[in-house]
């Protein structure tokens, strides 16, 4: 098998640990946001044949707990959903790592979902060029607001990995704590959750933070974001690796949109500074200068020139660094009203095809949407075509304009009810990124909750 993909985190029925002191400081095997949690790994075969995968779940210590062979094989441009508790048979409760191994090239997506607080997040699968021994992580909050951030590290190599967190602060970029010789075992995850290592800031002062992670050996990461706010908020996000980027983008931003705001998180990953200039779909800007591993949070609504409301408060955005300093970005969305969060990366690669591994129709009363941004300079046609054969077209999405496929029968949906499925999005000429944001109306009206999550297109 000739690819491989991360799940930094599947997680079967496991209930959130408490852990503090010296223990925290080496980080915990289980995840600190509370609830019961429940994955699903939704698989997309981008391939010219089909493709037979090989999930590989690894426990706290770095065991190998199960090996898994999919199947039937993965049709080629077709997808596969796999609910972890109820379709992996033979695995026990837990949280583990995953490796997916495969002879075709895939797109994965995992999706998280917990009771008793009613939350759920969603991710891709880590790439081999999203793994690395220095990581990054734009937004992380020790009780900000309300809000708290965990980061989960998993060492993908099959020695014990030295690791290092570096904190900082976002107001200033100054270096606000560094800790050091932390230890996490071979083809193993370690948990750590700011609120439970002594001296990181808390509070809504000095709470808001960003970080850097260096390693001796590969990891991949991701952060996970919740809040004890309304009925349970939750949101989680992948660590980015350093990478020529010098401009982002934003597909989906809010203002008072129906309720939906959104912060957008800019972190500097570079050794110099980086001049920042944020444009979005309205003309309007925004600059600042960021120092190396500065973060700095634009949070839409305190931006008095961007329009607000149901017909205007919704846009995009691009974000450039002037002197070509990497740069990495983070979105958070969040309905204040009903108490949904989701995080999203910031696409920084664009092309003419997107990949989106999960889409929901009434797929047991979750739907999505799919909102895409012509990065391009001249309009061009956007098309979405389903891993069943449906499609659907937009003409004329102008230059730095966006359009938003809603998985609904009142938005006009082509797929039929009970779909979860992949699909592709293409470009007649321009440039295109995508992020899919998934939501259930019905299950909130039933039991209220956090029933939002998103995750990024991935450019083909």
């Amino acid at each position: 098998m000739s690819k491989r993909f991360w799940l930094v985190v599947a997680i079967v029925s496991i209930v959130g640990l408490l852990a503090v002191g010296a223990i925290a400081a080496q980080g915990v095997t289980g995840t600190q946001a509370p609830g019961t949690w429940v994955s699903s790994i939704n698989i997309q075969n981008t391939g010219t044949s089909d493709a037979t995968v090989l999930l590989t779940f690894y426990d706290s210590s770095g065991a190998e707990a199960l090996a898994y062979t999919v199947d039937p094989p993965i049709a080629a441009n077709g997808s596969r959903s796999l609910y972890v508790p109820a379709e992996i048979p033979g695995l026990a409760d837990g949280q583990y790592s995953v490796i997916a191994s495969s002879d075709q090239p895939l797109q994965i997506v995992a999706n998280s979902s917990s009771s008793t607080p009613a939350t759920a997040g969603a991710y891709t699968g880590l790439q081999s060029d999203e793994v690395g021994k220095a990581l990054y992580f734009p937004g992380l909050y020790n009780n900000y607001y309300g809000f708290y951030s965990e980061m989960v590290l998993q060492n993908i190599e099959s020695q014990d990995a030295t690791v290092t967190l570096a904190f900082y602060d976002q107001a200033t970029g100054a270096p606000v704590k560094e800790i050091t010789g932390v230890n996490i075992p071979a083809t193993s995850s370690r948990v750590f959750a700011l609120a439970d290592l002594a001296g990181v800031p808390s509070g809504n002062a000095t709470g808001l933070l960003s970080a850097k992670v260096t390693s001796d050996r590969d990891l991949a990461a991701v952060a996970n974001i919740w809040s004890s706010a309304m009925y349970g908020e939750y949101g989680d996000y992948n660590a980015y690796v350093v990478g020529a980027t010098a401009v982002v983008y934003a597909p989906a931003l809010y203002n008072n949109y129906y309720g939906f705001v959104s912060a957008l998180t800019i972190q500097n990953i570079d050794s110099i500074n980086a001049d920042i200039k944020v444009t979005y779909s309205n003309g309007v800007t925004e600059t600042k200068t960021l120092l190396p591993n500065q973060a700095f949070q634009y949070y839409q609504p305190n931006n008095a020139a961007l329009p607000s409301g149901n017909s205007a408060g919704v846009f995009s955005a691009k974000v450039e660094s002037l002197n070509s300093a990497q740069i990495v970005v983070l979105v958070n969305v969040e309905d204040k009203n009903k108490g949904l969060l989701a995080s999203y990366n910031g696409p920084s690669s664009a092309s003419t095809s997107v990949n989106v591994p999960v889409v929901l129709k009434s797929f047991y009363n979750w739907f999505s949407a799919q909102t895409v941004q012509n990065v391009g300079s001249a309009s061009t046609d956007i098309t979405i075509t389903y891993a069943d054969g449906h499609s659907k077209a937009f003409t004329g999405v102008p230059a730095n304009g966006t359009v938003n496929i809603i998985e609904l029968d009142s938005a006009g949906s082509v797929l039929p009810d009970g779909s979860s499925i992949s699909a592709v999005i293409t470009s007649s000429g321009e440039p295109i990124v995508a992020v899919v944001q998934e939501n259930s109306e019905v299950m909130y009206g039933a039991t209220p909750g956090d029933y939002l999550l998103a995750y990024t297109g991935i450019a083909q």
